[in-house]
């Protein structure tokens, strides 16, 4: 049965034409030579239907195979296309020092960053993480680039911009599709960061002066959860040597081979240690951070942080 359907047949028609030739006399009547003829065709028919089945689970198999192969290469474009868009997000030029990077749990994540150039020399900063992971809250992320950008051009004040951001979403989206979001104007001529956390996790303040971390959590809900929503905005000054770091869960809800998460505390001691580090060679420290804890655990959730690193030298400007 493991021989194509023709050797088969002929294998088992040659067996019996040999019995019935070679076999002792007084088994060679008619009937049994009949029932013999009978069974061979009874048994061929089984065969034939075995290998019918054989054949459609081969060609069901290669169809997968092939439907799974261009779907995995969909996906690599897709994960192109999104590093593509996330590396033309860069920083304003500016007195402060900025950097970014998303690590996707899959190839293609649901995390969301930005950087947006304001008048009076402001800039803005976004991270959002879309519900879900891969590919469908990927999906979503174009969306939410378009509105943002849109309704930055039209309105001035962040808490506006969220309420607007919000009722978007909460009507042309499906329910399940919301996100979280902070974002922070920040302000160098004024040295003043106005911000609102959208149901995301609390953005890290570090206070070079005092040594103590703030976390800062004034906002609201995530956007398109909820419709009628206000969102409430914080002003924060800041310092030579302050650090701001943004960042999704995928950072600090990594945990290690025994259930523990790395938490936001680990993530203050990493920030107090290396605050004196350019901001592209911190966000490298933390990722790598997270990597040693984590260990062979393997990462289960997109990962993106942003730092916003007060240089020393704004304190002579």
């Amino acid at each position: 049965m493991t021989h194509r359907w023709s050797v088969t047949g002929a294998l088992v028609v040659l067996c019996v034409v040999l019995r019935e030739a070679f076999g002792p006399i007084e088994f060679a009547s008619w009937g049994l030579i009949a029932r013999d003829w009978i069974l061979v065709g009874v048994f061929l028919a089984v065969v034939a239907a075995l290998h019918r089945l054989g054949s459609e689970r081969a060609a069901l198999f290669r169809q997968a195979r092939e439907q799974r192969d261009a779907l995995s290469r969909e996906v690599d474009m897709a994960a192109a296309v999104q590093r593509q868009v996330l590396d033309q997000h860069r920083p304003p030029d500016g007195p402060l020092d900025v950097a970014a990077t998303m690590r996707p749990a899959k190839g293609v994540g649901g995390d969301y960053y930005d950087f947006l150039s304001l008048e009076r020399d402001r800039f803005g900063v976004v991270i959002a993480d879309v519900a879900g992971k891969g590919l469908p809250a990927a999906l979503l992320m174009p969306a939410v680039k378009i509105a943002l950008r849109t309704l930055v051009s039209e309105y001035y004040r962040l808490s506006d911009i969220l309420r607007q951001l919000n009722a978007t979403f909460v009507e042309n989206s499906p329910s399940a599709s919301y996100f979280t979001m902070a974002c922070a104007v920040f302000d160098p001529e004024r040295t003043r960061m106005v911000y609102s956390n959208a149901g995301h996790l609390a953005v890290l303040h570090f206070r070079a002066v005092s040594g103590e971390v703030d976390w800062l959590t004034t906002g609201g809900p995530p956007v398109g959860l909820l419709p009628d929503v206000e969102y409430d905005t914080g002003e924060v000054d800041y310092a030579p040597g302050d650090v701001f770091v943004f960042y999704t869960d995928g950072l600090t809800e990594s945990h290690d081979a025994q259930g523990f998460d790395f938490g936001r505390e680990r993530l203050a001691t990493l920030v107090r240690q290396h605050r004196g580090r350019p901001a592209g060679e911190l966000v490298s420290v933390l990722h790598a951070g997270v990597d040693r804890f984590r260990g062979a655990e393997p990462q289960i959730d997109d990962a993106t942080v942003i730092v916003v690193r007060v240089p020393a030298a704004v304190a002579n400007s």
